[in-house]
């Protein structure tokens, strides 16, 4: 089995994500991780910011993110996967992309321009694993179960309260398949989850694969989570 982590962002992709990329893979080696999903930011505002004025600049600089943080985690041993974390409008919901390859990008409208059903119309044209990311975090509304395959049931960022009860609550009630992500930003940041896959998964198309068969096992460790949140708000309040 190989420990993946399915929601990490490298630096570059956002003014949120500072993560020193050689330490982050120091820390992901250390606790056993085999693998980790870059899940780049796509939203209006980080598009914008983006260099470049033509759509194949933006995607260039998208791709840019994951090669320079792949390149340093390829040589010391953590395999990195892509994925997507886009923002639908009008609300300020996000959902996860697993499975596309590059020329998705690059052949299609930015992604943020669709509606959430638009989104899931579009992964579903292509065979790819569509998911709702932190769908009960302060501030965040649940997206309409109908055109999600699944949602995280456990978010591990600790500058959020994600409410993990309900989210599981909902992947149960609504039949959709449960994630479970770090959503891993900053250096001092905990490492609080991921899920195990089987051996020999080599691409994308059969990470995606293998989500749809729900052929994984979740790591969740809300203590850690819920201790390194306490210790943050609370450092928050004495500021």
């Amino acid at each position: 089995m190989i420990k993946l982590e399915t929601h990490l962002h490298a630096i570059g992709g956002s003014v949120c994500a500072d993560g020193n990329s050689d330490l982050t893979v120091k820390k992901y080696l250390e606790l056993g991780y085999g693998a980790v999903v870059v899940t780049t930011h796509y939203s209006r505002n980080y598009y914008v910011s983006y260099p470049g004025q033509s759509h194949k600049e933006k995607i260039d600089y998208f791709f840019k993110v994951y090669d320079d943080f792949a390149n340093i985690a390829n040589q010391k041993g953590l395999k990195t996967f892509f994925g997507v974390e886009v923002m639908c409008l009008p609300t300020n919901t996000e959902y996860m992309l697993i499975g596309f390859d590059r020329e998705f990008l690059y052949n299609n409208i930015p992604l943020f321009c669709y509606s959430q059903q638009e989104l899931f119309a579009l992964a579903q044209k292509h065979g790819l694993f569509m998911y709702q990311s932190h769908p009960f975090r302060t501030n965040v509304t649940a997206g309409d179960p109908k055109f999600m395959h699944g949602a995280e049931s456990f978010n591990g960022h600790y500058h959020h309260i994600n409410d993990n009860t309900n989210a599981k609550k909902f992947c149960e009630e609504n039949n959709l398949v449960g994630l479970s992500g770090t959503d891993y930003h900053h250096d001092d940041q905990p490492i609080t989850a991921g899920i195990y896959i089987p051996d020999g998964i080599e691409t994308e198309k059969e990470l995606a694969k293998c989500y749809f068969d729900k052929n994984f096992t979740l790591i969740k460790e809300e203590e850690k989570y819920l201790t390194a949140l306490n210790v943050y708000r609370n450092k928050a309040v004495k500021k």
